[in-house]
């Protein structure tokens, strides 16, 4: 049996509503920041964080620890908290913080609930574009306020036309060597496109790309996706896991319309977990 129904649904009911909250307060936070300055600086990864990307984990943080003060807390920005905890807070308070940096709208912010390792919430949300994808354990996945089912395609009509989010080819070769694996996607689904951020994990959500690949991510960018996909009647399958020295594990993961996910899985058959040293 799911381990997802232990959980009362006035509980799933309450806690989604707690998400909402947390989100729409994180929204309000980004919006006022960018209408001021704010500092910028670059991680040992080259990446970079700014002082709103803090502000905005240590407000949820608060948040989560004040409401729910037994659960634990894991996000991108700050060490976990209750790492034990059956219940498992996971967040990325500017996922894109390059794009909220030179105000591309794209960035976005993701929250998850997990319960003994399995999605029970997932929020996607985008200030900029006042765009909300979101999804609750038995109550289903919705855009914005509106409830999004996706439509499946017929296997027959799988072409090489469909519209399948592919990462850069950098992100296939940065902690890996698989850049023939995205020369193969690219010359089979010409039609592809590369959406960076969250914002294509939204797009497949909402059934406006039919299939996202993503190839390098932490757990905090890809916390909300298959709750948002199997609410929605999409597939979400992590195709691989690895560990990075001095950062930790990355995954591989594929959502969209299921018969596509099995189509796409199978530019992978060989390629298994293994463990990246110095």
């Amino acid at each position: 049996m799911d381990i997802r129904h232990e959980i009362p649904k006035h509980d799933i009911e309450q806690l989604y509503a707690k998400a909402l909250e947390y989100i729409t307060r994180s929204r309000e936070m980004i919006r006022a920041a960018l209408a001021s300055d704010f500092e910028v600086r670059r991680k040992p990864d080259k990446s970079f964080v700014t002082s709103v990307d803090l502000r905005v984990e240590e407000h949820l943080r608060g948040l989560i620890q004040r409401d729910f003060p037994e659960h634990g807390i894991i996000g991108e920005e700050y060490p976990p908290t209750n790492p034990e905890a059956m219940y498992q807070w996971i967040m990325d308070p500017i996922d894109g913080t390059e794009d909220f940096v030179q105000r591309l709208p794209t960035f976005g912010t993701i929250l998850a609930l997990h319960y003994r390792g399995e999605p029970i919430i997932g929020v996607i949300d985008h200030p900029m574009l006042d765009l909300r994808v979101s999804a609750a354990f038995g109550r289903g996945a919705y855009h914005n306020n509106k409830c999004v089912k996706l439509i499946e395609l017929e296997p027959a009509a799988i072409d090489g036309s469909e519209r399948v989010v592919i990462p850069a080819r950098a992100n296939f070769i940065k902690y890996s060597h698989d850049g023939h694996v995205f020369d193969a996607l690219v010359r089979r689904h010409p039609n592809h496109r590369i959406y960076r951020t969250c914002f294509a994990h939204t797009c497949t959500a909402i059934g406006a790309t039919d299939a996202t690949i993503d190839y390098g991510t932490a757990i905090w960018d890809i916390a909300a996706n298959r709750i948002l996909m199997e609410e929605a009647g999409g597939k979400f399958s992590v195709i691989r896991a690895w560990d990075v020295p001095s950062f930790g594990q990355v995954t591989a993961s594929i959502m969209g319309k299921p018969i596509l996910v099995d189509q796409l899985m199978k530019y992978f058959p060989a390629i298994h977990a293994v463990k990246l040293t110095d």
